[in-house]
């Protein structure tokens, strides 16, 4: 026997011993089963019986839906259709039943009026699948409403069929959508159920997710139930709970339309405008940008800028040092003070004009919002310390707690009494407008702050009974009710004075007090060169404020000449006078609540440049005077014109002169220097001079040319 003959006998033999016992096996398990129809103590044929007179159905139920606090629908379950083409049954083509192969074409060309696929795409797909038992046609062929249902049975096509699955729809498509968020939908073992994926869709989704229900039932030889069974078991479906908001359908719809206008005209990165009742924390309204239609979710931002991002927020800020100063007893509106610089150790703060306004009292440094005015209130009047402890009462060192996912604490360094000298005026500390906002709430109230929430409510979609009511809740106290009402009384210049850095936001009828807000942005530790956050809280009427606004415009897409005010008080004016209708607060014709310290120009014409300088000093001017004459022969404001307190005021005694540094100046001055010596007058941009064509000291003459560039600079 040869070496392949022996290695076939052994391969045999190995087959032999190794396979043998498991036909027997297997053998012997199969009579075994045959013989006593039990398997693991179950009769399998008992088993068997018993199934095939049993069947299951699952019972639907349905997410819960959101609505305002009116009861106006904002995100709502509607059916969706996806379609199907049955190209085979049981393996057999069935005439009628199924889209046999020649009705391809008819079927691509009907299906292609409805569906956006081309007719040939729709031929193709079908004849690629000609041999399957049925096919879908993609992204196209999903979502389907009713009314392209119907179109579609109208055609009367065999083997075209839907499957009926949820789908959330927001009526309102752009509306308050990243609090809202979205839900859409997921395959759960074959099952399509919606799930939210942003905002309170996705935080409340345990409570607006549904639980389906189960059926088990006996059934006859036709697969009908057997009514008199005993065998039946019911889970009920259970519908998830509906949620209440707070926000008003008609100011977030309002709100929605000027926010639009804002960022198509202005392309900042984010902006968001922030509506709240400051008595019970409800938030009214709220907007961000960008934002998204929740329908078709092209987003391309996925946090909530109102809770979800901190930057420092600039003069707003100097709202809590000023009732800080109120509430401790340090605060003398007609304290004098010089304003322009501060000096702190070796650091110069100056204001955001740079000269400031001459020695005016303390109340004009908070319409002026000025710098040095809060650095002496924060260093010399309050002390650090003190500072810092109300900085913490009104709640800017923890979250605010809102009912909104995402929301991100403040971000602060005390460790250096620098960086709390600054915050004190805006800068140096980052906080979120909600933080804001909230704070605000005891400046507009008794002095309690509320809680900001957007829940009312969540009740059972079913009965109707209320599952949980969010009540108001009070975060604390920072300062009484006294102080709130001196705070607003103070603030009240910023908007209805005329020298306050917030004249734009007023109202023709409703008395509103409020704070403007200009930051520089910091990156990488540096602040970035002429890029700013423009801000604004505003609350009216002032008595008894109803309402609380705050708007903030993160790097608009604009020249240097466009200021946050003139960005935003657009869409303040327009929300704030309409929200405040709607909550029937009775309109009231107003007027300039406060004066500047103003007076009257007299004349300096004839007198003796020494004198004129000593008069002007003496009445509160700024005098300058231009040229190198004994005598002043013209001057700029002129007799009988009004002026503030350490405005300038130019006085001519010659035709030629040497150019004084003309930075800090605002674009009033320079024009007014240009009218007394007929200069060409080249400017560029808008605010407060920042350089100047003609250097300090030069000759200048009658019909010169200069050119000056003007800044916005941070308030």
């Amino acid at each position: 026997m040869n070496s392949l003959q022996q290695s076939k006998k052994r391969v045999a033999w190995v087959a032999i011993v190794c396979f043998t016992p498991l036909f027997l096996f297997f053998v012997g398990w199969f009579l075994y089963l045959s013989v006593t129809h039990t398997y693991k103590g179950e009769n399998m044929l008992a088993f068997a019986e018993e199934q095939r007179w049993k069947a299951v159905s699952t019972l639907e139920a349905e997410r819960g839906e959101v609505y305002d606090r009116f009861g106006q629908p904002i995100a709502i379950n509607i059916p969706s259709y996806r379609l199907v083409a049955v190209l085979k049954l049981g393996g057999e083509r069935v005439g009628g039943k199924t889209l046999m192969p020649n009705e391809f074409e008819e079927a691509a060309k009907q299906l292609a009026t409805v569906l956006p696929i081309a007719e040939a795409d729709i031929l193709k797909r079908l004849e690629q699948n000609v041999d399957r038992g049925q096919i879908e046609f993609g992204v196209p062929g999903r979502d389907l409403t009713v009314e392209q249902k119907e179109e579609i049975e109208a055609f009367e096509l065999p083997g075209i069929t839907f499957v009926e699955e949820p789908k959330r729809y927001y009526p309102n498509k752009v509306f308050a959508s990243s609090v809202i968020g979205y839900a859409q939908k997921i395959d759960q073992n074959g099952r399509i159920e919606l799930v939210g994926e942003l905002g309170i869709e996705k935080s409340l989704n345990d409570i607006l997710s549904e639980s389906y229900g189960l059926y088990r039932f006996e059934k006859d030889l036709a697969g009908r139930e057997l009514v008199s069974s005993d065998e039946q078991l019911k889970i009920e479906p259970e519908d998830g709970a509906d949620v209440q908001l707070t926000i008003d359908h008609r100011i977030q719809q309002l709100l929605e339309t000027k926010m639009n206008e804002l960022y198509e005209e202005y392309e900042p990165k984010n902006a968001t405008a922030i509506i709240m009742d400051p008595k019970t924390g409800e938030i009214i309204a709220l907007s961000d940008r960008p934002s998204f239609d929740p329908n078709t979710r092209e987003i391309s931002s996925y946090s909530n800028f109102s809770v979800s991002s901190r930057f420092e927020p600039g003069s707003t800020m100097k709202i809590f040092t000023l009732a800080a100063a109120i509430n401790e007893g340090v605060y003398n509106p007609n304290e004098l003070y010089k304003s322009g610089s501060y000096k702190y150790g070796k650091t110069v703060f100056n204001d955001y004009n740079i000269t400031g306004w001459g020695t005016i009292p303390m109340v004009e440094g908070v319409w002026h919002s000025s710098n040095v005015a809060f650095s002496i209130l924060a260093n010399e009047r309050l002390g650090l310390s003190r500072y810092e402890d109300y900085f913490k009462a009104f709640k800017f060192d923890q979250r605010t707690g809102i009912d909104l996912p995402g929301e991100v604490n403040s971000q602060f360094d005390f460790e250096s009494p620098m960086n709390v000298l600054i915050t004190a005026w805006g800068q140096s500390t980052a906080v979120t407008p909600m933080q804001i906002l909230q704070a605000t709430s005891a400046i507009a109230t008794d002095g309690t702050m509320k809680q900001p929430h957007v829940i009312k409510k969540i009740v059972n979609s079913e009965t109707g009974e209320t599952i949980r009511t969010t009540n108001p809740k009070e975060v604390g106290q920072p300062i009484t009710a006294e102080t709130a009402k001196k705070t607003r009384e103070a603030l009240d210049g910023v908007v209805n004075s005329d020298v306050g850095t917030g004249q734009l936001y007023a109202l023709d009828n409703y008395q509103v007090v409020g704070k403007t807000g200009t930051a520089q942005i910091a990156e990488n530790g540096k602040y970035l060169s002429g890029q700013y956050i423009h801000s604004f809280v505003g609350m009216a009427p002032e008595d008894d404020p109803e309402l609380v606004m705050y708007i903030a415009v993160d790097r608009p897409n604009s020249d240097s000449s466009t200021t946050g005010p003139r960005i935003m008080a657009p869409l303040f004016k327009d929300v704030m006078d309409v929200a405040l209708r709607y909550r029937s607060v009775e309109p009231e014709k107003q007027e300039k609540a406060v004066e500047a310290s103003t007076k009257t120009t007299s004349s300096y014409i004839g007198n003796n440049r020494e004198d004129a300088v000593k008069e002007a000093t003496d009445s509160s001017f700024n005098p300058i005077v231009l040229g190198d004459g004994d005598e002043v022969t013209a001057q700029s404001p002129v007799k009988g014109q009004s002026y503030v307190v350490g405005e300038r005021l130019l006085l001519k005694t010659s035709n030629s002169f040497t150019m004084p540094t003309l930075k800090g100046w605002s674009l009033r001055d320079v024009k007014r220097l240009a009218t007394l010596y007929q200069l060409n007058l080249e400017i560029d941009g808008t605010g407060f001079v920042t350089s100047q064509s003609i250097g300090k000291g030069k000759p200048v003459k009658t019909g010169a040319s200069l050119k000056v560039k003007l800044e916005t600079p941070s308030n």
